[in-house]
């Protein structure tokens, strides 16, 4: 991991076009009994995969006041989408409870069931106020569909 100064915060913005990468969180939550279920859209999976860690962060906390001064290398492998979104998701939920640290902005290439790319996120200061204490993605009812312009998950809360 690595820590930013505030001249790399702004090379940061301008590197990866936040406004670009990010103009809206396009997701939507939809109704579920106890747990918490969004649909987020895009026509890759890419996208759906960069617009998901963007919902789910902002689902935890508002991100729109952090300041993504800290950036950390991934690499995932799995047999599917499925288990690649999941893995992808519990890993920034480790994160966050291991080291305080809540990515919500990423750079991701995605072949061939291999993610590498870099998440951007910030530590969360000691008076944060939680939208949602989220425990982990689940498989249930788990749709990635970029064909259709969407995925939908589930998140156990």
């Amino acid at each position: 991991m690595k820590n930013l100064k505030f001249n790399d915060i702004i090379n940061l913005k301008e590197d990866i076009n936040m406004e670009e990468k990010n103009p809206k969180i396009m997701y939507e939550v939809l109704d579920h009994t106890g747990d918490l279920k969004i649909k987020v859209y895009g026509n890759s999976y890419k996208t759906i995969f960069e617009n998901a860690i963007s919902a789910m962060a902002n689902l935890i906390v508002k991100t729109s006041n952090l300041i993504p001064d800290k950036i950390i290398d991934i690499k995932i492998e799995r047999n599917n989408y499925y288990d690649l979104l999941v893995s992808l998701l519990s890993d920034i939920i480790y994160y966050l409870e291991t080291q305080n640290i809540l990515y919500f902005i990423s750079d991701l290439e995605i072949k061939n069931m291999h993610i590498t790319g870099k998440l951007y996120g910030a530590e969360l200061p000691e008076n944060v106020e939680y939208e949602y204490v989220i425990k982990d993605p689940t498989y249930y009812d788990l749709e990635i569909c970029p064909e259709k312009n969407y995925a939908t998950i589930v998140f156990d809360i």
